[in-house]
């Protein structure tokens, strides 16, 4: 059908078909909108509320005092009839979250109910579906922004879905290709497999950790590049996949894919004209987070080895050390002059206004601040950021935790209204919420701002507290500790210490990440141990953690993230015949009869794995016909690695026994 149509017709021909078949399979609905009716108002309400207009016309036509006066309490009982259908509904729509009801359906709930979350779905439709080169901006406003002006949105381009499914096919390529080959700066983090935000926060808390360790003098610059990807250059991007030899049809269609691209802007029911995007890639395209990425990549060339450099997207930071303030100055404002040619010549704009600088340090005495300039114009020196959604001062992280601490408020209002001593939601349910909407927060950033006095972490655990005391239904004097058990929930600090040590293994685990090999000088032990006041950095942090936890003589193998490539099947062929029935819903006899099938394989070797794991130790074992192999692993590995261990050693022992059995 399309084999010998252009590309045009062909993709017409394939929407057409997919419409048609949508029409007559899937029911339509109407345009006509229906005023929603209300979940509360039941045969009491239809009756009392009947009984006012009776009265209320009676009085109409015979309007004395004794009318007036029935139609006002027939009014008010009405008005209470409905005020308490009201509040009964509620609670029963409140304890219907409850253990049985599944985490999908639970947030479905959450999600329609206008008194938790008023969202906004905007569901577009369009003629024109056929072209991938159009899209339907949606405004989306910045939080904290002014909404009145239009600067203050950020324009999402809604894409064709035929397109979308192309895009991720070749995204998939395109990121196999530019890991594999190792193009994309291990100091860039955004988007990329096995990396994260954390990362360059780790960057950042590490060189201000050591600086004040050194009593020295630490400078960063936090970039802001306007409209970063709309003013991405197409030709340069096109030259860049040229340079890292792409050839064939993958550049073709990101040259196609980004030629002459249309969009209208959407608000409410209205579409706008089309208008040509002269520049740039969509934003919240599947292929544009890929092609920005490689894009900004050559940002890192321009930089003098003494400058230390991160990147998350378009969050870009630069930062510099040392004991002498002129020196500092001198190499981050070269540094700086290099970034601007870099911008120039790849057609960025850094922002003068909202690009910052802070200055790190813990001597006393008076200094001058910096004075670095962009542009010709001095930035802005300010005693704290926000980087990453982390707010960094002089490392108190107090700022962070007040503001981190209005949002846990906001958010404990959902389990104040799911909770009632008679009636709410039930304690799995209220947990899931709490887990969602108040430990996802505080998780965030933990690893970082972990580092903080205990005095600042402990306006953290009076919200943590009372949002446990919500889902148990414990009393206000209940110690903390029963709060734990009943919950399951270890406390904020063993649950930041967790996190810490995940976090740790992941970098030891990740030869790709630029922490891979990072060891503290033996100066730097020395003079820590010298200097027991001063916060140590998160790796002599994660290491005090691993002794404590009797983890030190655990090795951890190198686990690179691996990325099967796209265009080879990778199937996994194995021996399943209870695939196609149903636990719950299969005779426990028919399962009996199903292990017969080993009789097909009777001249086979049986080979049994089995993984255990108590309190004291964890081990697995590997069964043969002759022989058994048991092997004990550390205490703190999982049933996981246990089973995982013992099929990885029943595969190395199969390998010494004759083929194809």
């Amino acid at each position: 059908m399309v084999c010998d149509n252009p590309i045009d017709t062909a993709v017409n021909q394939i929407t057409e078909t997919l419409i048609a078949a949508a029409e007559n399979s899937i029911p339509k609905t109407k345009n006509n909108f229906r005023r929603q009716h209300k979940v509360w108002w039941n045969s009491d309400c239809r009756e009392a509320y009947k009984n006012q207009r009776k009265a209320w016309g009676h009085f109409r036509r015979y309007p004395t005092s004794a009318n007036l006066i029935l139609y006002k309490q027939v009014k008010a009982y009405s008005r209470r009839i409905q005020r308490r259908s009201q509040r009964e509904s509620w609670e029963r729509y409140v304890s219907s979250l409850n253990s049985t009801i599944s985490s999908k359906k639970l947030w479905e709930k959450v999600k329609k109910h206008p008194v938790f979350l008023q969202i906004a779905i905007s569901i577009f439709y369009t003629k024109t579906a056929y072209l991938w080169q159009q899209a339907i901006i949606i405004a989306i406003p910045k939080p904290g922004k002014d909404p009145s002006n239009p600067l203050n949105y950020r324009p999402i381009a809604l894409t064709n879905c035929l397109c979308k499914l192309m895009e991720k096919m070749v995204n998939r390529r395109l990121v196999y290709y530019l890991e594999h080959n190792k193009i994309l700066s291990p100091f860039q983090s955004g988007f990329r497999p096995g990396r994260c935000t954390i990362d360059n926060l780790l960057a950042l808390e590490t060189d201000i950790r050591t600086t004040f360790l050194k009593r020295q003098h630490l400078i960063a610059i936090f970039f802001d590049i306007e409209k970063a990807f709309e003013r991405t250059w197409r030709y340069d991007i096109l030259q860049d996949l040229f340079n890292y030899n792409l050839r064939g049809n993958l550049p073709i269609f990101i040259q196609n894919f980004l030629r002459l691209r249309q969009f209208r802007v959407k608000v409410g029911y209205q579409l706008s004209d089309l208008f040509i995007q002269e520049e740039g890639v969509p934003q919240c395209s599947v292929l544009s987070v890929t092609l920005f990425a490689l894009k900004i990549n050559s940002v890192f060339k321009h930089l003098q080895p003494s400058i230390k450099s991160f990147l998350y997207v378009d969050d870009l930071y630069i930062s510099c050390s040392g004991d002498n303030m002129v020196s500092i100055e001198r190499q981050l404002q070269i540094a700086v002059n290099k970034l601007t040619q870099w911008s120039i010549l790849n057609g960025f704009t850094f922002s003068t206004s909202k690009t910052s600088c802070v200055h790190f340090c813990r001597k006393r005495r008076l200094h001058p601040e910096p004075e670095i300039k962009l542009y010709g114009q001095v930035i802005n020196v300010i005693s704290e950021v926000k980087f990453l959604g982390i707010i960094f001062d002089k490392l108190t992280f107090l700022p962070h935790v007040l503001q981190l601490r209005k949002k846990l408020d906001r958010a404990l209002n959902i389990l104040k209204v799911l909770s009632n001593t008679s009636w709410g939601a039930s304690r799995l349910s209220l947990l899931r919420v709490y887990r969602a909407a108040i430990l996802s927060k505080i998780d965030y950033g933990c690893t970082i701002y972990g580092s903080a006095r205990q005095s600042v972490l402990q306006k953290l655990n009076t919200i943590n507290h009372s949002a446990l005391r919500l889902c148990s239904g414990a009393f206000r004097t209940s110690p903390v500790e029963s709060l734990y058990f009943e919950c399951h929930e270890p406390s904020l600090e063993y649950r930041r210490q967790m996190l810490t040590l995940h976090y740790f293994s992941k970098i030891l685990t990740n030869p790709n990440h630029p922490y891979f090999n990072y060891k503290q000088c033996r100066f730097l032990q020395r003079l820590q141990d010298a200097r027991p006041s001063v916060v140590p950095s998160f790796f002599t942090r994660a290491t005090v953690f691993l002794h404590d936890f009797n983890l030190v003589t655990v090795q951890l193998l190198p686990n690179p993230v691996i990325l099967l490539t796209p265009w080879i099947p990778h199937g996994l062929k194995f021996l399943n015949p209870f695939e196609n029935y149903d636990k719950t819903n299969t005779a426990s006899d028919i399962y009996l009869q199903l292990f017969t099938h080993r009789e097909l394989y009777h001249h086979f070797i049986p080979v049994f794995t089995d993984g255990s794991k108590s309190t004291t130790q964890t081990s697995f074992a590997c069964v043969f016909i002759n022989s058994t192999l048991s092997f004990q692993l550390h205490p703190s590995c999982s049933i996981f690695t246990a089973e995982i261990m013992a099929i990885l050693h029943s595969l190395s022992e199969i390998s010494n026994y004759p083929a194809d059995n």
